[in-house]
């Protein structure tokens, strides 16, 4: 069996997918008038009218199948023959996930003649995957199971996987491999499978029964949405600030005009008492703050210019404050996202030893 990755299925007027799809396999495209017919019946429910352009949704190869989308108009399509499968789904990820794991899985699981693949997930926080790759290198190398890493923005992923008829079959053949990773990697694997950083500080702090307060300036609140954004956040997340400027970090935190005039807004002891002062307006156990240059150009303001990507996070907690310097490249984007994770990462850091 082969198959292809799958590609868009958006109705832009120079869409070609399914028209190459047809052609690769030398079919004609036919209108599927079923497909049709629940897409004016859709647009129609919103109180839209289709454009010609909308109708080549419906549109597929003689041997395909239209597979129905839940999350949105454009379906899928599958297309078989001489044993290759073709699939082609709309890019949006809330509709191409839910395809992907629902009916494509399905389908993919009647064809597939072997046994199936079987994988766990390893999350690591801390280490860079050259050094992963240097520590596991022998387990790396070895067929089966498979040990692979993937690069994800401030934390590697470990996929271990196995060819297995069973769970329980391919669970004895996984275990022995993901106990020896974790006796060499050690409390820089943080979670396994879907378990995001976000998700495993919300469930400690639950556990624990402690409370945490956020406080941003050049994340705008992407800290807190990113905590906020776990089941079971608001047991343990009362409230987060977000103060852009100077005058705000003095007003909403109470950071001292005088540190704010003498070190500027991106310094160490700025990140300190915006942590310290969300902690106590909040009354939590912990709290964060990330203080940064995001922008493009330097950030000038006393006593000398702050580079961009320079970025300080602070953290009050019972056992004290502390604050970490740090420097991303990249792009406004990036800086705020990487500043987010390692704001994360260094809270699960004092998480795990206290």
């Amino acid at each position: 069996m082969k198959s292809s990755s799958p590609s868009g299925t958006w109705p832009h007027p120079d869409d070609l997918t399914r028209l190459a799809i047809a052609q690769s396999i030398g079919e004609e495209l036919i209108l599927d008038e079923s497909v049709k017919n629940h897409l004016i019946e859709e647009y129609g429910k919103r109180g839209l009218k289709m454009s010609d352009s909308q109708f080549r949704q419906a549109e597929r190869p003689s041997s395909g199948t239209p597979i129905p989308n839940p999350n949105g108009t454009a379906p899928g399509l599958h297309t078989a023959k001489d044993n290759h499968h073709v699939f082609a789904l709309p890019g949006p990820k809330n509709e191409f996930g839910p395809m992907l794991t629902g009916p494509i899985k399905a389908i993919l699981d009647q064809i597939h003649t072997g046994k199936p693949l079987h994988s766990r997930t390893l999350r690591v926080v801390g280490i860079s995957e050259a050094i992963i790759g240097e520590k596991l290198s022998t387990l790396m190398e070895a067929e089966n199971p498979t040990v692979a890493p993937y690069a994800k923005t401030g934390e590697v992923h470990l996929r271990i996987t196995t060819s297995a008829a069973t769970t329980k079959e391919a669970d004895e053949i996984i275990n022995p491999i993901a106990d020896q990773i974790r006796s060499i990697l050690g409390s820089a694997i943080y979670a396994e499978g879907e378990e995001s950083l976000a998700a495993w500080i919300i469930q400690e702090l639950t556990r624990r029964g402690h409370t945490i307060a956020t406080a941003e300036s050049c994340t705008g609140g992407l800290l807190a949405a990113e905590l906020t954004s776990i089941d079971g956040s608001s047991k343990v997340f009362p409230a987060g600030f977000v103060t852009y400027s100077a005058e705000s970090k003095n007003r909403e935190l109470g950071v001292d005009l005088e540190t704010l005039r003498t070190f500027g807004t991106v310094a160490e002891p700025t990140a300190i008492e915006m942590a310290v002062g969300a902690r106590e307006r909040a009354q939590t156990d912990f709290a964060i703050s990330i203080t940064g240059v995001a922008g493009a150009a330097p950030l000038v303001e006393p006593p000398s210019p702050k580079a961009s990507g320079l970025v300080f996070v602070g953290i009050a907690s019972p056992q004290g404050n502390s604050v970490h310097r740090l420097h991303f490249r990249g792009s406004r984007e990036i800086i705020r996202t990487r500043a987010v994770i390692a704001a994360l990462i260094r809270l699960r850091d004092i998480l795990i030893v206290i």
